[in-house]
């Protein structure tokens, strides 16, 4: 899927077939499990600061696929919820503080 977004005076591509996909949610066949999900991928530009991603896709006909922009925190949220961390910027690593604190779900912050 393909998008063009506007971040501060620059049009950006965001386009799912060449950004770095960064968790790949698994897919089955429509009626079934995993016709439905969610990915994160990661866009990276010279010039312009990275850019992280979620793709809603759908495998039922007629529902559309959604590309939407999220911050490096909503990145991380989105990767905790799966069990993964997001380790590309040492210097936001809130949650490992937190779990050493004995905090593990990513509601409990």
């Amino acid at each position: 899927m393909k998008k063009y977004i506007r971040s501060e005076k620059v049009e950006i591509f965001l386009d799912t077939d060449h950004d770095a996909c960064i968790y790949y949610a698994a897919r089955g066949r429509p009626g079934g499990a995993y016709a439905r999900g969610k990915d994160l991928y990661l866009h990276e530009e010279d010039g312009v600061p990275d850019i992280y991603y979620i793709h809603s896709w759908s495998m039922e006909p007629g529902e559309k696929e959604l590309l939407q922009p999220v911050s490096i925190l909503a990145a991380e949220e989105f990767l905790e919820m799966r069990g993964l961390m997001l380790t590309a910027y040492p210097e936001t690593k809130g949650s490992l503080a937190l779990r050493s604190y004995g905090y593990g779900i990513a509601e409990e912050f």
